[in-house]
């Protein structure tokens, strides 16, 4: 039988919103800045806020190769304090990821974000609505007080998906994960020593 609970036709809602949007052809999607896509003001921040390098990943819940990637520049964060990091979600992998991904930024009121992050990203199991929303209670997160924040402030937090798909698009990715760091542009799963050396250059 279907789940009919308000709760989840909330998220289905939001879902829908997003995923009804037609992709845009490249040349509707103007070029983004540095600025724009290092600094929006509606996506939380982890590492060092005032960070001297901000390094941004385009990515998804469900993405194997975001989450190794996600590893190893943790790994690389441990040793540098100076590093800013910005994840746009991307949810390339459907309903479920875009469930994820909203409920993330949702978290944030709660000041969980980094917990919820955290947990997702390393998560080995297969994501679904539910089992995203156990380990989220895992991490501390309130479930049922993200959904009410993610019905509440939906029209922001969809439109932060929005502007990370045109911004996806209009870099031309091809997928996820997809990094710029400082002002290079990386597309493909980075190693730690990949990140140390974009990094570098950055800096440089």
């Amino acid at each position: 039988m279907p789940d009919r609970s308000p709760n989840r036709r909330h998220i289905l809602k939001a879902v829908a919103a997003l995923g009804a949007l037609a992709p845009l052809p490249l040349w509707a999607n103007p070029m983004p800045s540095v600025e724009e896509v290092a600094f929006d003001p509606d996506i939380p921040v982890l590492g060092n806020a005032d960070g001297d390098v901000t390094v941004v990943e385009f990515t998804d819940y469900q993405c194997p190769y975001c989450k190794l990637s996600f590893l190893q520049l943790s790994e690389v964060m441990k040793e540098d304090t100076g590093i800013r990091l910005v994840l746009r979600d991307w949810p390339i992998f459907g309903e479920v990821s875009r469930n994820a991904a909203l409920l993330t930024l949702a978290a944030n009121s709660q000041g969980r974000y980094a917990d919820a992050v955290q947990t997702l990203m390393t998560a080995r199991e297969k994501l679904t609505f539910r089992s995203t929303a156990n380990l989220l209670d895992e991490a501390g997160v309130d479930v049922e007080r993200a959904r009410g924040d993610l019905q509440a402030r939906q029209d922001v937090l969809v439109g932060v998906l929005q502007r990370n798909e045109a911004q996806a698009s209009a870099l031309q990715l091809q997928g996820t994960p997809g990094f710029l760091i400082g002002k290079a542009l990386y597309k493909r799963g980075m190693t730690s020593d990949d990140f140390r050396k974009a990094i570098a250059r950055a800096r440089a």
